[in-house]
């Protein structure tokens, strides 16, 4: 009876253990971009997220303000932006290397799909003479 236990609660960790790996945290990139329509420079990082916005707004100047790496899981983290609002990112779940993320920025509160090489984009705000974009991706 001991090895049909320790069997079955073998197999119960191996079967259980991807769900639990899928729930860790996963790696995003988080950047703050300040956009203007305003003739200015762009950062050569920010040319696909200009082409990207170009058939909504044409933005003349974006500016990267900050980049970091955070490690996001089930209990969340935060993105302070300089104009005084943050964002919440917050895992829901990984499938495929792709990371399903909650993301609240008021006034948005949505689900987003964040897969290899994709990023997107949430407008923050005003801010100074132009707009605050969140960048999110998965670091390269």
């Amino acid at each position: 009876m001991n090895s049909l236990l320790r069997r079955s609660l073998l197999f119960a960790v191996l079967a259980l253990a991807p769900v639990a790996l899928a729930d860790g945290p996963v790696a995003v990139q988080a950047d703050v971009v300040f956009a203007s329509k305003t003739a200015g420079k762009v950062d050569p990082s920010l040319v696909k997220m200009q082409e990207t916005l170009g058939a909504k707004v044409k933005y003349l100047t974006l500016e990267k303000r900050s980049s970091q790496k955070l490690n996001v899981d089930a209990k969340g983290v935060t993105v302070a932006l300089p104009n005084g609002t943050s964002a919440s990112l917050t895992l829901e779940g990984l499938k495929a290397g792709v990371a399903t993320l909650r993301v609240k920025l008021p006034p948005t509160d949505a689900t987003y799909s964040l897969a290899k090489d994709k990023a997107f984009y949430l407008q923050g705000g005003a801010h100074e003479s132009g707009d605050l974009w969140l960048v999110l991706s998965q670091p390269k």
